[in-house]
């Protein structure tokens, strides 16, 4: 992964977990295993054991004291923390100087901590997300005491499911302490991180010992990354997004047939993470979609408030083309209803007004384009402005094309302009009948 000037991007991995779960114990081993990696090590110390500091010094001597770093003036996690990314951009500092030879950057949080505030940095602030990409977020679960800790903290309003959030939102959960309970404990326990979080892959290991290569190189936020996940297949999605017993932190599985308009669901993505008041409950959204006007496949991989939207690979010629998309988050079982109408509401119908019929569309609602076929700065699309005031009026014109840009129609209008129709809604586009009918 590089930056828009060329330069490599660090792989940084976040190891969450609730209290006792084995992180530290994990980051221990990964420093001693790891010796072909030279990796910093940031850690949060609140409420929980630090990593021995000789074993840190000893481990990374030659890199310097930047590469180690110790939060312990509070959780990390409750906001973007100034001292996270001032430790993070000395790191890149020295990396880039050349004073230190890094291939990674892991980072430890606090039992209590909700992961969500720290993944967004890497995705809002310039000064992070320039030098740095989160390679994975790995959950530690404490097989023994699981159970226990997702009820207690999805019972508790000042942790407010922070142990269920913790899974919810990670790329990988580790099965720890699998050697204390039985296999039907296991399954129990695995059975209620299926609940939570549907899609990421579940590791059982014993004393947090893993393989490594499973940890790293895993570049989760990746749009190709969420067209390989396990969730995407008919039996898994079957499986797991069956409505189940309402709990803090749980799934919503929405799928259909049909393609999607692009611009209602940009609109239905605002709607629901482009404030903090109505994005808290969302932690994770993912989904595979057909959009109309596309041969590809169109991915959605959204992190708290923060969203990754591209085409990724096209759809096999002769295969279903089915919409698939999750919502992991709090409270989205008693939303589920909403969620899954929300969602179709997206879907396209047949267009009304076939190519060569008259029409009226409103002008200051959509794009015009110049006589090189480019966007011009006369119009807004869907109710963004351009920063030009105008005097809104219908304007008629003949349909010249559908889908185009993923508008629903291109129109010609009578003075030759052309502008595209981002939506077949009656507030945008109309039959000239429509007109006559009200003067008279």
């Amino acid at each position: 992964v590089y930056n828009s000037w060329g330069e490599r991007k660090l792989p940084v991995v976040i190891l969450t977990g609730y209290l006792g779960a084995g992180k530290t114990t994990l980051l221990n081993y990964i420093l001693h295993e790891q010796r072909d990696k030279k990796l910093a090590v940031i850690e949060n110390e609140v409420g929980e054991v630090s990593v021995d500091d000789a074993l840190l010094e000893d481990r990374v001597r030659d890199m310097g004291p930047e590469e180690v770093v110790v939060l312990d003036n509070g959780c990390v996690c409750c906001n973007i923390r100034a001292d996270l990314v001032k430790a993070l951009a000395a790191i890149a500092d020295r990396y880039r100087s050349g004073l230190c030879l890094l291939d990674g950057v892991i980072i430890e949080l606090t039992g209590m901590a909700d992961p969500a505030p720290v993944v967004q940095s890497f995705f809002m602030v310039d000064e992070v997300c320039d030098y740095y990409y989160v390679d994975n977020v790995v959950a530690l679960v404490d097989s023994k005491n699981a159970l226990r800790q997702l009820n207690e903290s999805q019972s508790d309003p000042q942790n407010k499911g922070t142990a269920a959030a913790q899974i919810a939102f990670s790329s990988m959960v580790l099965l720890n302490k699998t050697d204390l309970v039985d296999e039907a404990h296991v399954n129990e326990v695995q059975r209620r991180i299926r609940e939570i979080n549907p899609s990421s892959p579940i590791l059982r290991c014993m004393q947090s010992r893993v393989s490594l290569a499973k940890l790293f190189n895993v570049a989760i936020f990746s749009l190709g990354r969420v067209l390989e996940e396990q969730y995407m297949d008919e039996e898994d999605f079957v499986k797991f997004y069956q409505p189940k017993m309402d709990r803090s932190v749980s799934n919503v599985g929405v799928r259909c047939t049909g393609a999607l308009n692009l611009f209602a669901l940009q609109a239905l993505l605002d709607k629901y993470l482009g404030q903090e008041e109505t994005a808290k409950d969302f932690l994770r959204i993912k989904g595979v979609l057909e959009i109309a006007g596309s041969s590809s496949k169109y991915v959605v991989q959204c992190v708290h408030m923060v969203r990754t939207t591209g085409f990724s690979g096209a759809w096999e010629e002769g295969s279903p083309r089915e919409n698939r998309m999750i919502f992991i988050g709090r409270g989205m079982q008693a939303r589920r209803e909403e969620l899954t109408e929300a969602f179709k509401s997206c879907l396209v119908s047949p267009l009304r007004f076939w190519i060569g019929a008259q029409v009226q569309v409103l002008h200051d609602e959509v794009v015009c384009l110049d006589d090189d076929g480019e966007y011009s700065e006369s119009g807004r699309s869907h109710g963004h402005s351009h920063g030009h005031s105008h005097h809104t009026e219908w304007r008629k014109g003949v349909v010249s094309h559908h889908w185009d840009e993923h508008n629903a129609y291109k129109v010609r209008l009578q003075d030759g302009v052309e502008v595209l129709v981002p939506l077949d809604d009656d507030c945008l586009i109309r039959s000239v009948c429509e007109e006559a009918m009200e003067s008279s």
